[in-house]
């Protein structure tokens, strides 16, 4: 009994530190309602694209792609239908949790939503990465060409973008490449990352800094970019990004690009399914 006596307190502040930590989980996934209209639905890869409305205290009225986990969901659905749904987000992905069609459309589908429908216009893998201006984070003029003799891994980003499995996402992910590369020995000056933002108008030089700064950005060899619309949309058309800017409602797929040290573009991934350690491991292998 006095054996049982003394591990009682133990159990109890076991219990207490159990209780925590299913408190703390519960709390890392929040949900938000959702209402908008769909403007794409992308089967393959379980996306809709949605114009939603205002998400108070979490994201403004935009256009975006939502993954769905469930494919009963798109049973039905068509383009111009009205949603009304709930959005989940975790401190790593989001997703719509659940929705139903509140109202019919019969808007035909706008291919330029469609994953993939811009490849006919897409660079191809041995082209030369050229002819392109852009601003960085310090509003000095820099080209691809800079970086001729590096391995370059490029990204598209807006700052604002509030998705973790987005912008979010690409960020951390190139902020653990900078990290993993950083710690690798006979890689000096032979690498380098570029953001680019595909939302001047609110991205500025200054914008841009601030927001490399709060990932932890060493811009010697990573170095944030933006530059006029029409420089933006050469780059979307060229790299697949489908890109969509309605009175700054911005919808958007996601692209990131390696270019060897040639400047030849080598590869051109889709999504956002990719490991830092693989890009890290890639870039390592065009140095060889």
């Amino acid at each position: 009994m006095s054996v049982l006596r003394s591990f009682l307190p133990l159990l109890f502040l076991m219990f207490l530190i159990s209780c925590s930590k299913q408190e703390e989980k519960s709390t890392d996934l929040v949900t938000f309602p959702l209402r908008g209209e769909v403007v794409g639905i992308d089967s393959t890869a379980m996306r809709i694209m949605i114009d939603h409305e205002e998400i108070p205290d979490y994201m403004m009225a935009m256009t975006m792609p939502f993954k769905i986990k469930n494919k009963e969901l798109l049973n039905g659905l068509q383009i111009g239908d009205t949603v009304e749904g709930v959005l989940a987000v975790s401190r790593t992905e989001s997703w719509l949790e659940t929705f139903t069609i509140a109202g019919r459309g019969s808007a035909a589908p706008d291919p330029e939503f469609v994953e993939g429908s811009l490849m006919s216009k897409v660079f191809k893998r041995g082209d030369v990465l050229g002819g392109f201006l852009l601003t960085n984070q310090d509003g000095k003029r820099v080209r691809f060409e800079d970086y001729r003799g590096k391995v370059l891994a490029i990204t598209f980003i807006y700052s604002r973008c509030p998705l973790p499995d987005f912008c979010i996402l690409m960020t951390n992910n190139f902020g653990k490449i900078q990290k993993g590369l950083s710690r690798e020995s006979g890689l000096e000056n032979k690498w380098h990352l570029m953001t680019i933002s595909f939302d001047p108008a609110i991205d500025t030089p200054t914008v841009l800094k601030d927001y490399g700064k709060s990932y932890g950005a060493d811009f010697k060899t990573w170095t944030f970019a933006t530059d006029s619309m029409s420089t933006i949309y050469r780059l979307a058309d060229g790299f697949g990004l489908t890109l969509a800017d309605d009175d700054g409602l911005i919808a958007h797929n996601l692209r990131t690009i390696l270019v060897n040290p040639e400047g030849k573009i080598d590869a051109v991934i889709n999504g956002n399914e990719w490991k830092a350690e693989e890009i890290v491991e890639k870039m390592k292998q065009l140095n060889d």
